[in-house]
């Protein structure tokens, strides 16, 4: 019993330091950081800005890199001082940067309320073994409903654990992602919000297949360059895992002849194969979307709100000896249990969400080297 004490102290210490007094930032203040302090989109923003020439500025250090796709052919492309690729890449890179610090704060938001809730689950836990030690002993049953409520209290300290730990490695790299010294404290508020449904209209230019059309019309010029640029894969960025994650779709829809074929025909039969499976990826993000939308709805705050006031109730209950251990265990268990399955509910209808905006995501009008790059906001 003194050991689960000390445990459940050291949870509580690590959840009251997670929440001193910082600053909170909503998703959208983040994401108004990265824009402007993120050091490697600054770096690449002065790179491509003097374009077809080089730039001589200062190498930046970059604490928390951005994965995201075509980063090496990004890279290429600066090196090689071609203005136009450079600045799809560049439209590509804001909107990555933008979807990853929403998803990065929502999860960091979410693994901040389970770590608290886990925790005071335990410390109401433990409260409960103290009263019963203090009481008269009442027979074997009494002894039994301890041992029980002992441990009860492991799972919700392992997941308050797990929890604090996925914080701070995500602390980490928001701050490094908006800008900030990696340990300062962070606060997130108010992510928890559906994202707006996307409209259903086609997208004559999608900026995925302006960079396609633009690595084509560059890979054939050089030599053996028709087998160099026929791979193209497209497939989910955001959805990694979970509800509407599947495999790329890499093979060529339409393969080439041996023959030989003239440069005109090459790139249209490449760019048909890249349209055919732009098409074939929208319409299934557009289902996972609306899949994780209906799936995140049906957990709605207020069953939240209800489960924990039955875990309240539960507690109260079992004091005055109304309630057996179990129902209460149970009780606490469905309650978190429900808030972790709403927040990654709502993070996974965010990242579908997210993965269909990129498919879609438009070349601005009468300017081919700008994008629209800004996941939409929650309403």
């Amino acid at each position: 019993m003194k050991v689960l004490r000390v445990m459940i102290s050291a949870a509580l210490v690590l959840c009251v330091s997670a929440e001193t007094e910082v600053r909170s930032f909503a998703p959208e203040e983040l994401i108004t950081l990265a824009l402007s302090d993120n050091p490697e989109l600054r770096f690449y923003e002065q790179q491509v800005s003097t374009l077809p020439k080089p730039s001589s500025v200062k190498l930046p250090i970059v604490a928390q890199p951005l994965d995201f796709p075509s980063r090496e052919n990004f890279r290429r492309a600066v090196l090689n001082l071609d203005e136009g690729l450079a600045h799809l890449y560049l439209a590509m890179f804001r909107f990555v940067l933008v979807g990853t610090v929403r998803l990065k704060a929502m999860e960091y938001q979410a693994a901040t309320e389970s770590a608290s809730t886990a925790s005071d689950l335990a410390a109401r836990i433990s409260a409960l073994v103290k009263m019963l030690e203090e009481r008269p002993a009442a027979g074997v049953q009494a002894l039994i409903e301890r041992r029980i409520l002992e441990g009860a209290a492991l799972p919700f300290l392992r997941q308050a654990a797990e929890a604090n730990v996925k914080r701070e490695l995500l602390r980490s790299d928001l701050n490094g992602l908006v800008g900030r010294e990696m340990n300062e404290e962070l606060s997130v508020t108010g992510s928890f919000g559906l994202p707006p449904e996307s409209p259903d209209q086609t997208v004559d230019e999608p900026l995925l297949l302006k960079i396609r059309e633009a690595e084509i019309a560059r890979g054939l010029i050089g030599l053996d360059a028709a087998s160099e640029i026929e791979p193209f894969a497209v497939g989910g960025w955001f959805t990694r895992e979970g509800l509407g994650a599947s495999e790329a779709l890499a093979g060529i829809t339409r393969p080439g002849a041996t023959a030989g074929s003239a440069i005109g025909e090459t790139k249209t039969r490449l760019l048909q194969d890249a349209r055919a499976k732009l098409a074939r990826e929208i319409s299934q993000r557009r289902a996972a979307a609306k899949a994780a939308r209906e799936v995140a709805s049906a957990i709605p705050p207020e069953l939240i709100e209800n489960l924990r006031g039955a875990s309240d109730l539960a507690e109260r209950q079992y004091r005055v000896g109304a309630l057996g251990v179990n129902l209460l265990i149970e009780a606490h268990r469905e309650y978190l249990d429900a808030l972790k399955s709403r927040n990654e509910a709502i993070i996974q209808a965010w990242r579908n969400s997210l993965d269909l905006d990129l498919l879609k995501l438009s070349v601005a009008p009468n300017s081919p080297r700008k994008a629209i790059a800004n996941p939409k906001s929650t309403p």
